[in-house]
């Protein structure tokens, strides 16, 4: 009889903790911790410094506000940004590891790499696009040319002219190549760690010309040392108002920068939907705008549909660019 009992008691238990068991695994996704409940991390894909880095920073102390929570920046640079992506995509996709997402690093990596650890379009997924902006074609103040036509003369009387960017197959690379390949200019590149250094020898007179971001070479401009002949850009730079686009110079080119905020592909439709919400209300802020208007770019809004379709498009015409001009890294 004692035995009998013991068994039925066991049998309750066990029923009891089955029923338990999965009542707690059933209970509705409202249930769950609303979002965000925890520090969210941005990875900016470069070093710290700098116009992408700054735009970082405006993002994530706003979206901090938004959010009601902490948003801290991880500088991850290193390959064109390409650690910085790699290490967001093998992130949790929960929303507490975002990126920002640049045109430098989405649409000009794919076009010039062979191999990626990653495929953006697959493992990535855009919540929009707050600032556009572009390049700047510039010269030492000293220099004779004051227009794009004026290289033609400076380089049949130096034989040959050097233009300097911020790096190997980068978008000044690639976009001094379009330059040089439309002109018909023999141009050597210079490639530097970053815009900054190769400002700075431009104003030295190092270097012929410079294909920089415009935050990077206001400075010199501001100071005498450096003249902006050109903006690479659909439109012209909001910094640089009177100075004609590549398109206005006779270069048919308009792709420009752009930055956005990008999550891991799984994250879930109620987080990003919530990230977009903010995002947009942000970017029609006044003290925002002027934010990003500081930094050289102009505010704007791009959805995430609109955003997918120009990434497809611009990798696509990167991709012809480099394999005209012959960059290609491993």
């Amino acid at each position: 009889m004692g035995t009998l009992t013991t068994r039925r008691h066991c049998r309750r238990t066990l029923f009891a903790a089955a029923l338990c068991g999965a009542i707690a695994f059933a209970q509705p996704a409202a249930a769950q911790a609303p979002y965000p409940s925890n520090t969210v991390k941005l990875v900016v894909p470069t070093a710290p410094g700098g116009s992408v880095d700054s735009a970082g920073r405006l993002l994530a102390e706003a979206l901090a506000k938004a959010l009601k929570t902490q948003v801290i920046v991880d500088n991850r640079a290193g390959a064109g940004g390409v650690i910085g992506i790699d290490s967001v995509v093998r992130s949790p996709a929960d929303g507490y590891t975002l990126v920002l997402g640049i045109a430098a690093t989405l649409s000009v990596q794919p076009a010039v790499r062979s191999r990626l650890p990653y495929d953006a379009a697959r493992d990535l997924v855009p919540i929009a696009v707050f600032a556009q902006g572009g390049l700047v074609i510039a010269v030492p103040a000293s220099s004779p040319v004051r227009t794009l036509n004026d290289l033609r003369a400076l380089a049949a009387r130096k034989g040959e002219l050097t233009f300097g960017s911020g790096g190997l197959a980068t978008f000044g690379h690639l976009s001094g190549e379009v330059v040089k390949s439309a002109l018909g200019v023999p141009m050597r590149h210079v490639p530097y760690r970053g815009a900054a250094p190769a400002v700075t020898d431009l104003a030295s007179e190092l270097l012929d010309v410079a294909v920089v971001d415009a935050f990077s070479a206001l400075p010199q401009v501001q100071s005498g040392r450096v003249r902006v002949i050109a903006t690479a850009g659909p439109s012209r730079h909001v910094s640089f108002p009177d100075v004609p686009t590549l398109s206005e110079a006779g270069v048919p080119f308009a792709r420009g920068t752009w930055i956005g905020l990008f999550a891991p592909a799984a994250t879930p439709r109620n987080v990003l939907e919530r990230l977009a919400t903010e995002l947009k209300s942000l970017a029609a802020q006044p003290t925002f705008q002027a934010g990003v208007a500081k930094l050289g770019f102009a505010p704007v809004y791009m959805p995430a549909a609109e955003v997918t379709k120009m990434l497809t498009s611009e990798i696509e015409a990167w991709r012809a660019d480099a394999r005209r001009a012959g960059v290609h890294v491993e």
